[in-house]
C-alpha cells in the first residue's frame, strides 16, 4: 500500500510538473504575441494608409474624405489613399472595412446610411456596425436642404408648404434610393403633412439632383455639399435646410423647424472608423490625428466651402452618438416602411 500511495505521489507530481510546463509555454506564446502586437502598435503607421469611402466619387462623402485624409496625411506622416468602393448602400464598402485585417491600414469613412440606416433596412446585412466597426471620430456634419425644380411655382417654404397642401398627390420627390436618408426625410414630412407624394427613387444623389435641375421630379432633400454647386448656377432653388441652425453655407435659408416644424430634424455625417478588434494603441493615434486635422484652421475652412462643419468627437462619445442615431433612423425607416431584401 506504502509503494502504491507513492507511485500515485509521483504520477501526480509528474501531471503538475507537465500543467505546469503547458502554463509556462502558453504565457511565453502570449507574451511574444503581446509583445509583437505592441510593437506593432508602436511603429504604426510604416506603410499605405487606406480610406475606404463606402460611395462612388464627386459625392460629399468623398469630397469630405479627401479633405480629411490630405491632412491626417501630413500629421501621421504616411500616405493615405482614398478609394471609392460603392454600392448596395454604402453596404459593400463598410462590410469590407468590417472583415479587414484590424491593423489600422484600412478604415472606413462611414456616413449615416451604412452605419445607422441600413441595420434596420437590409434584411440580410452582413456586419454589424456597432460590432464590427470600431467608432474613432465623427468627422463631419451637414444637413439637407430641401431644393426644388425652378419650374414649380413655389419659391419659399411655406409657399411650398401651401401647394402641398393644396395639390397633395401630384408632387413628386426624389431620392438617393429607397431607405436613403433623403428618402427618410421627405416621407418624415410628408407625414408630419398629411400628403400623399410619389416617390421617385434614384441611384444616388448625383442623378437625383440632376432630375431636379431638368424639371423631371418637383423636389429633393439634399446633402448641402452636393446640392451648393446646383443652388449657386440656378439650376434649383433651396427652399429650407433640416439641422437646428441655419447652415453657413446658406445663411439665408431658413430652416424647416424654424417654420412651423420644430421636432423635424435631419442631419447627414461623415466619421472615420477601423474594423473591430483594432489595438487601442492604434486608435488612440488614429484618434489623435484626425482630433488635429478637423482642428486645422484650412481643413475647417476647405469644409465649409463644401457646406460641412466639423464636429469632432472622442471614440467613446462617437460610440455613443450612433447608438442614438441608430435608434432614431429605425424609427424613420419603420415610419416609411421600407425595407430591402
Amino acid at each position: 500500500m506504502i509503494q502504491i500511495k507513492k507511485i500515485n505521489g509521483d504520477l501526480l507530481s509528474m501531471h503538475n510538473c507537465l500543467v505546469l510546463k503547458r502554463l509556462l509555454l502558453l504565457l511565453f506564446a502570449l507574451f511574444i504575441a503581446s509583445s509583437s502586437w505592441i510593437a506593432h502598435a508602436s511603429n504604426y503607421p510604416n506603410k499605405t494608409i487606406r480610406l475606404i469611402v463606402p460611395f462612388e466619387p464627386g459625392g460629399s462623402s468623398d469630397i469630405t474624405a479627401r479633405i480629411v485624409a490630405e491632412e491626417m496625411r501630413k500629421i501621421l506622416g504616411q500616405t493615405i489613399i482614398v478609394e471609392n468602393l460603392g454600392g448596395v448602400g454604402g453596404s459593400r464598402g463598410s462590410e469590407v472595412v468590417a472583415k479587414a485585417n484590424p491593423d489600422g491600414y484600412i478604415l472606413l469613412w462611414g456616413n449615416v446610411a451604412p452605419i445607422a440606416i441600413n441595420q434596420h433596412l437590409y434584411k440580410n446585412l452582413n456586419y454589424d456596425s456597432q460590432k464590427n466597426l470600431t467608432a474613432i471620430s465623427l468627422g463631419t456634419i451637414f444637413p439637407n436642404v430641401l431644393v426644388v425644380q425652378p419650374g414649380l411655382k413655389s419659391n419659399t417654404f411655406l409657399s411650398f408648404i401651401a401647394q402641398s397642401k393644396k395639390d397633395y398627390s401630384n408632387l413628386t420627390y426624389a431620392s438617393a434610393g429607397n431607405g436613403s436618408s433623403t428618402h427618410l426625410a421627405s416621407a418624415w414630412l410628408n407625414d408630419l403633412l398629411g400628403s400623399k407624394w410619389l416617390h421617385v427613387p434614384f441611384k444616388g444623389g448625383g442623378p437625383a439632383l440632376l432630375a431636379i435641375a431638368s424639371g423631371q421630379v418637383d423636389f429633393y432633400f439634399s446633402a448641402i455639399p452636393s446640392a451648393l454647386p446646383f443652388i449657386k448656377a440656378g439650376k434649383v432653388f433651396a427652399l429650407a435646410t433640416t439641422g437646428k441652425v441655419r447652415d453657413p453655407s446658406l445663411p439665408n435659408v431658413p430652416t424647416v423647424a424654424e417654420q412651423g416644424f420644430p421636432q423635424f430634424e435631419v442631419i447627414n455625417w461623415n466619421g472615420l472608423f477601423a474594423p473591430a478588434n483594432t489595438p487601442p494603441e492604434i486608435i488612440q493615434q488614429l484618434s489623435k490625428a484626425i482630433l488635429d486635422a478637423l482642428a486645422s484652421p484650412t481643413v475647417k475652412e476647405k469644409l465649409a466651402a463644401q457646406g460641412a462643419m466639423t464636429q469632432p468627437m472622442k471614440p467613446q462619445e462617437f460610440s455613443k452618438f450612433i447608438a442614438e442615431e441608430s435608434i432614431k433612423w429605425e424609427k424613420l425607416v419603420k415610419l416609411a416602411n421600407a425595407s430591402i431584401e
